[in-house]
């Protein structure tokens, strides 16, 4: 079956098309990552911004067109953190399926971890046991406790926080880059909330980790030094910890600017990529893992599967 995908996300407006065959995405035929910072100010103010919609509506609009020349027999836009905060989000997507005529829906951050999780483990095949699966957002991050394998399921363990690589950074970082006491203030904030939402007995069973989205992708290609981001290069490979903590050290003194000539860095990145670094190496810290495993597979994936298989047709505008 052929399906569209849109995730609108706090940072990313993201498009899969694909052919999804016997429960598994079996074909991708495009895949798009376009930074739009629509929770631009969305913690602030609690709605969007002006200049956020518009870039957006621009974004979707190329989506859509090809979407129409793809002819999925499903289509979906997913939104998430920002379209749950803002309180014109509503609005924002009833004009946007007005204008472009594509279905929506606002997902909690619950749905939006189980989604994440079922993509995820979908594409890491050869892990086993109990895992977490990392999905750090630019407004929430979500972290789901399951069993990897061909038999997984659902999590077992799931929460969702409004710890975000934007958010952060809006929230703390006033100064660029962030005095001392910016950064102590946002690794307090992250370490209480990680602690606070997940007990020992729950932390102790994770053997392993799986990063998906932005900070994970952008981390492992700033290690691996590219210039041109390549899929198949990131797909897969091994986040340490030690790494991500060699990010920070390198991070931390500059400013978004210098940040952004650096390998790997994507424009858009460059001033949120600290903040992201920060809650990654908090994940690991809490779980006690040496590192993550990058996947490129996500909530994106995961919808496509849930699409495919007629289950989200009922809740789609």
């Amino acid at each position: 079956m052929r399906v569209a995908v849109i995730d609108l996300g706090t940072n990313t407006c993201r498009l899969l098309l694909a052919e999804v065959e016997h429960g598994r995405v079996a074909a991708t035929q495009q895949r798009l990552t376009t930074v739009v910072r629509l929770g631009e100010g969305v913690d602030a103010h609690k709605r969007l911004s002006a200049a956020a919609k518009t870039r957006t509506r621009r974004c979707l609009s190329e989506y859509v067109a090809l979407i129409e020349a793809y002819a999925p027999q499903r289509r979906l836009l997913m939104a998430t953190s920002a379209l749950r905060d803002a309180a014109d989000g509503l609005e924002f997507l009833s004009a946007v399926e007005s204008e472009l005529a594509v279905p929506w829906r606002v997902v909690s951050g619950d749905r939006e971890g189980r989604l994440t999780f079922r993509g995820a483990i979908a594409a890491a095949t050869e892990l086993r046991g109990t895992v977490v699966v990392v999905d750090i957002g630019g407004g929430s991050t979500e972290l789901c406790v399951g069993q990897a394998g061909v038999d997984a399921g659902e999590p077992t363990f799931l929460r969702s926080m409004d710890v975000g690589a934007v958010r952060l950074t809006e929230r703390f970082f006033s100064h660029d880059p962030p005095r001392a006491s910016e950064w102590r203030a946002a690794v307090d904030l992250t370490r209480r909330v990680l602690r606070q939402q997940f007990p020992l007995a729950v932390r102790d069973a994770v053997r392993a980790g799986i990063g998906v989205a932005g900070t994970i992708t952008t981390l492992v290609a700033h290690e691996l030094g590219l210039r041109e981001y390549r899929r198949e290069a990131v797909d897969g490979r091994r986040l340490s910890l030690a790494s991500i903590r060699a990010s920070i050290a390198r991070f931390r003194p500059l400013s978004s600017a210098q940040r952004g000539l650096l390998p790997g860095i994507q424009p858009g990145r460059e001033d949120v990529i600290l903040a992201g670094a920060l809650i990654a190496r908090e994940v690991c810290a809490l779980f006690g893992l040496a590192g993550l495993r990058c996947t490129e597979a996500d909530i994106i994936e995961g919808t496509a599967l849930e699409l495919a298989a007629g289950e989200d047709e009922r809740s789609a505008h």
